[in-house]
């Protein structure tokens, strides 16, 4: 039970300091950590370090050698690894929370796979960079830049009368571009919805 205490204690502070906003998952478990009367486990354990001589004794033995060890071979654990993974992708920075611990402890870090760094590949990059972009502010600029910028307006009213033909005629006949298209679409990246959209914005026909 003191070890459990003792390391709930630890983790729900780094817990609670490294869960980020926004509703997924990651919001169920700050509910939990909401709970948790992190202040007043912080004290009681303060308490105990400071006037138990047995508690000292047990926290002495979690910053040992033996203890190390023990961290180690379980998160070495192929099994603790997929979870582990599994909670990074859903953005939970739950490496960042056991190394909070570790550093607390004076234990090895527990570090990610690469896969948790780079989950998905060019897919999971565009992604990322699309969920980054302020879409809706971009086109809220751009419908306003439309009706108060003359030079703003002349520049997209060029690029809707481009003659289209010419990168219809570049995308059928290069075999370096469709070389190009191919290998992003290996990827998963959907080049063709991409293109769509593109030529729809300008008013341009198919490709």
């Amino acid at each position: 039970m003191k070890t459990i205490f003792v390391l709930a204690t630890l983790v729900a502070f780094a817990t609670a300091s490294v869960v980020p906003d926004s509703r997924a998952l990651k919001d169920d478990f700050q509910e939990f950590a909401d709970l948790v009367p992190l202040e007043k486990l912080v004290g009681v354990a303060l308490r105990y370090l400071l006037t138990d001589a047995e508690f000292k004794e047990f926290f002495g033995y979690l910053q040992g050698a033996e203890f190390s060890t023990v961290w180690d071979q379980f998160f070495a654990m192929k099994e603790v690894e997929d979870v582990l993974n599994y909670l990074e992708d859903a953005d939970l920075a739950v490496y960042d929370a056991l190394n909070t611990v570790a550093d607390f402890l004076g234990l090895n870090h527990v570090k990610p796979a690469v896969r948790s760094l780079n989950p998905r590949g060019m897919n999971g990059f565009v992604d990322e960079i699309l969920a980054l972009m302020p879409l809706k502010e971009f086109e809220a600029l751009f419908e306003e830049k439309l009706k108060t910028s003359a030079e703003f307006k002349a520049f997209f009213e060029k690029l809707r009368n481009l003659d289209y033909t010419k990168f219809v005629d570049l995308y059928h006949n290069s075999k370096e571009v469709q070389s190009l298209l191919q290998k992003l679409r290996n990827y998963g990246i959907d080049v063709d919805g991409f293109l769509d959209l593109v030529s729809g914005f300008f008013g341009w026909g198919k490709f």
